[in-house]
């Protein structure tokens, strides 16, 4: 397969499709190929409520941000990403950086909480060459089948997706190491207050009174902890959840910059085209286009 079939976002199941299927049972929801050497279209700190993901780094290295845990991630590795969990990658800038991801619905694994693939009290990151070929095969195919949508494409693509799941229970029944603790300290509190409210007016010093914190200890907190100003920080979740509303519905670009927290849809465009190099309508066609 060629690298540049795989370029975009690839729904099986929509989710109005998914409405019809069995509620006990796995679907695939899409497919999605990133390559951050054909710009800066990457997607920024976001979470699907009740969509699980595999994660794939095809090319190049990074860090990978999840649950407030940050990861270094590299050419093989296999990232699972719980549903409701937020999100972020930071590419190295000086080489191609390329992931392959698979969504996954309706996921209800013994033992776990629903839209889990893994205990919170885990790892995500996996480096195994050979499940990771594996499941680079399975996912290309599905990528095959779900771009030439002939008769009959949902079902291969579901019992690929199925296959690739019993790869991931292999792995995942393996990991006997590798904890990692639960962000719980105050900046974990602020941050999960910001994800809730990342569509308000929250400002430093609503964020100072809330959580009986300096101004100080706050922007010096989130520059070590993330790299950013608590304002870069709100706009990257901002410009995140854009970004998959722009994917995942048909909404308006003023009707989702509203629902973002931006109150001018020029301005959401402008910030939107800083941070992911296109404008929101652009970033919708590039990353839907049959």
């Amino acid at each position: 397969m060629k690298q540049m079939e795989l370029n975009r976002h690839r729904f099986v199941f929509t989710a109005e499709e998914a409405k019809t299927l069995p509620k006990d049972q796995p679907y695939i929801a899409y497919i999605c190929y990133y390559d951050w050497t054909e710009g800066n279209h990457s997607t920024l700190m976001h979470c699907h409520e009740q969509l699980a993901e595999v994660l794939l780094i095809i090319k190049g290295r990074g860090r990978y941000t999840l649950d407030l845990c940050c990861h270094e991630v590299a050419a093989g590795d296999v990232i699972l990403c719980n549903g409701g969990a937020l999100h972020d990658e930071f590419p190295q800038t000086d080489e191609p950086y390329q992931t392959l991801c698979v969504g996954i619905g309706n996921l209800a694994l013994p033992g776990l909480p629903p839209h889990c693939l893994i205990g919170k009290q885990f790892s995500p990151l996996f480096h195994r060459p050979e499940q990771f070929d594996d499941l680079m095969q399975l996912f290309c195919q599905i990528d095959r089948y779900a771009a030439e949508r002939e008769a009959g494409y949902q079902p291969l693509c579901q019992y690929l997706m199925l296959a690739s799941l019993e790869l991931v229970k292999r792995m995942v029944d393996g990991r006997k190491d590798a904890f990692v603790t639960q962000e719980e300290s105050i900046f974990g509190q602020i941050a999960k207050y910001i994800d809730q409210h990342y569509a308000e007016d929250i400002s430093n010093e609503q964020l100072v009174r809330l959580f009986y914190i300096s101004p100080f200890h706050l922007s010096h907190m989130f520059r070590q902890k993330t790299g950013y100003s608590v304002k870069q920080y709100i706009l990257r979740r901002r410009i995140g959840e854009a970004q998959i509303r722009l994917v995942n519905s048909q909404d308006s670009v003023q009707a989702i910059s509203e629902a973002v927290g931006f109150e001018d849809a020029s301005y959401f465009s402008r910030i939107f085209s800083k941070y992911i190099g296109l404008t929101p309508t652009e970033y919708r066609k590039y990353r839907t286009r049959p």
